[in-house]
């Protein structure tokens, strides 16, 4: 029995010594081997887990900087962006504009056509969180959000772009880290409006502190009586807004610029019967002296045009020149009086700056004020018959 056990035994060791000796001849460490080697292999862990459970949203608070449009359809288009009007930064909360609209940006007089792009600057955004005291940052994936919808705009009617986020799937905890990110999930549709309101009051004039301010408003489409009302931001401190014709008075009591969106809805029971629009006015303080104008009207090819230019403050002398850029073609400026006037030959657009000085001693005084002229073609004939 014992003989059976030791032989058995040597027979182990026996088999063992072989498998030692060829793990040394296919180059297998050996436990001897193992003790003084040094690693020259790295190893894998493979691991899973999961992020805690959402915690209840209560906000989530995101500021736009800006809002272009391309007519272009092509992703890498660089070129073309045009920007709307835009009172910002804005900041939205996405939960307050679950089932109601809130406008964004406006564009007035877009040449009508297709257009192919929209995009987004967003700048930040932050998320609250139910029991808990602080917003927390969410981190964007990218600064601009880009939309490749084709859209149209066309004459007499207002195109609604509607960006219709789902806030529920847009805020995202990375694992365990507590990360939280803006990875938004929006739905973009298009909506034509026919016959929709428009606030033709292309922009409104400066003022000074201590002199009557008066700036009518206009608007088309609709069902009138009209209802006029600030929409955000302020009036400059003295000024008011008609609620009932629209119009801008009272005596400005503080120099500085304001800048504010007016709404007007009409007297339908359609919500989407309105439009705003935004606006500056820069009051100057007294004893300077200040460009009224801030836009110029629209001329045609071939027609006669006049537009006065004037100035609060100063002396009754002025000199007024144009600073920068030219004038379209056919048009001069009167030195004397800042008369704009004469037959422009050519559609198209110019840019200019037009500087008043008067002859206030010892030191003039003198302002500038920026100014698009544009000039559209002449009708075509009717055909003949």
């Amino acid at each position: 029995m014992k003989k059976g056990i030791i032989a058995k035994a040597a027979g182990v060791l026996a088999t063992l010594a072989v498998v030692l000796a060829g793990c040394a001849q296919l180059g297998i460490p050996t436990p001897g081997d193992v003790l003084g080697s040094q690693p020259t292999t790295g190893k894998l862990e493979v691991r899973v887990t999961d992020a805690p459970p959402q915690k209840v949203i209560t906000a989530v608070n995101v500021t736009v900087a800006s809002v272009e449009i391309n007519k272009s359809g092509t992703a890498e288009a660089e070129g073309g962006w045009m920007a709307l009007d835009f009172a910002g930064p804005a900041t939205f909360d996405l939960l307050k504009v679950q089932d109601r609209e809130q406008l964004l940006a406006v564009k007035d007089q877009l040449e009508p056509g297709k257009y192919g792009q929209i995009r987004l600057e967003v700048t930040r955004v932050t998320v609250s969180f139910e029991g808990e005291s602080q917003p927390v940052e969410a981190k964007l994936p990218s600064g601009k959000l880009k939309f490749i919808k084709g859209f149209e705009i066309a004459a007499g009617q207002t195109t609604v772009l509607l960006f219709d986020f789902i806030a529920s799937e847009s805020i995202h905890t990375a694992g365990n880290s507590g990360q939280v990110i803006f990875q938004p999930v929006i739905k973009l549709s298009v909506t034509q409006i026919p016959g929709a309101m428009e606030i033709t009051t292309p922009g409104l004039p400066n003022g000074m502190t201590g002199q009557p301010y008066t700036a009518p408003m206009a608007a088309m489409g609709g069902t009138a009586p009209y209802a006029w009302s600030i929409a955000t931001g302020a009036l400059p401190a003295g000024l008011a807004i008609d609620a009932a014709t629209g119009a801008i008075t009272g005596t400005p009591s503080a120099a500085g610029l304001s800048t504010f969106r007016v709404r007007v809805a009409d007297s339908s029971a359609d919500a989407k019967k309105a439009a705003e629009k935004v606006f500056t006015i820069d009051i100057a303080a007294a004893g300077t002296i200040q460009i009224v104008e801030t836009s110029l009207p629209e001329g045609t090819a071939g027609t006669a045009y006049s537009a006065p230019l004037t100035a609060l403050g100063g002396t009754a002398t002025r000199t007024w020149a144009v600073t920068a850029g030219t004038l379209p073609s056919g048009l001069t400026l009167d030195a004397a009086t800042g008369l704009i006037s004469g037959t422009p030959s050519a559609a198209g657009e110019a840019a200019i700056a037009v500087t008043v000085t008067d002859t206030t001693a010892p030191t003039p005084l003198t302002d500038s004020q920026a100014f698009l002229l544009r000039v559209v073609a002449a009708p075509a004939p009717p055909p003949a018959t």
